[in-house]
């Protein structure tokens, strides 16, 4: 019992620290930013913070944001970043940052795009996926390969570092695109970071899942020193 409880906790812990998109170079999360409609899940860290390098606009937001997080363990060429909306086409987004590149990014620092104006990057309002909503937030990447149609048919994101070709993030979770649809129409839109591929609501994950593991291994702990404590 004991053993099985250290288990499950060092499991949750493993869960909650995550795991980098491309473990050797970078890290790509993507969340959504609305500081119009009340309180919400809104990405942080943000403009200002420490290690963050920030392109976009001052608030208020109301717009998709895509993180890149410099791993590599030495500085990296960011060359490109292009973004498609639910297969509408390559790099169908609007690409508000193409003079910012190529940029330089320091090991241990944070690249976050968003927002350059009011509205210029709101990938909410981009190519609605049918029959998306709030009960069907988990859509992953589907689509027949025909035009227009791509064979991943969900938010992706292309980037090219350091000369090389570009590499295909998808953002299977539907973040950038708030679930496939309007969130507005349910209330505030801003979605935490989540690392790009992962799934979850607005609150992301795997915080509500790792903390519960994590609780009732801590749980599970408390009881086995009770019982030894009794004997």
């Amino acid at each position: 019992m004991k053993a099985f409880c250290k288990l499950l906790l060092v499991t949750a812990i493993a869960a909650l620290s995550g795991a980098p998109a491309l473990a050797d170079s970078i890290a790509v999360n993507v969340g959504y930013s609305d500081g119009l409609r009340g309180p919400g899940f809104f990405p942080s860290p943000w403009d200002g913070d420490p290690n963050v390098v920030f392109i976009g606009s001052l608030a208020p937001f109301d717009s998709g944001a895509i993180r890149i997080d410099n791993t590599s363990g030495g500085p990296i060429t960011i060359d490109s970043v292009a973004v498609t909306i639910n297969g509408a086409g390559p790099g169908n987004a609007p690409n508000v940052w193409a003079t910012h590149f190529p940029l330089i990014l320091a090991n241990g620092d944070m690249l976050i795009l968003t927002q350059t104006t009011q509205y210029d990057f709101d990938t909410s309002d981009i190519a609605f996926i049918p029959g998306a909503g709030l009960g069907n937030l988990a859509l992953g990447c589907f689509g027949d390969g025909s035009s227009p149609s791509q064979a991943n048919t969900c938010p992706k994101v292309d980037i090219g570092i350091n000369g090389g070709p570009a590499t295909e993030y998808l953002d299977s979770g539907h973040v950038l695109d708030t679930g496939g649809f309007d969130f507005a129409s349910v209330g505030n839109e801003s979605f935490r970071w989540r690392l790009i591929g992962t799934v979850g609501g607005p609150e992301g994950v795997p915080e509500p899942t790792s903390v519960a593991l994590v609780a009732i291994a801590l749980f599970g702990l408390g009881v086995i020193r009770r019982r030894k404590s009794a004997a």
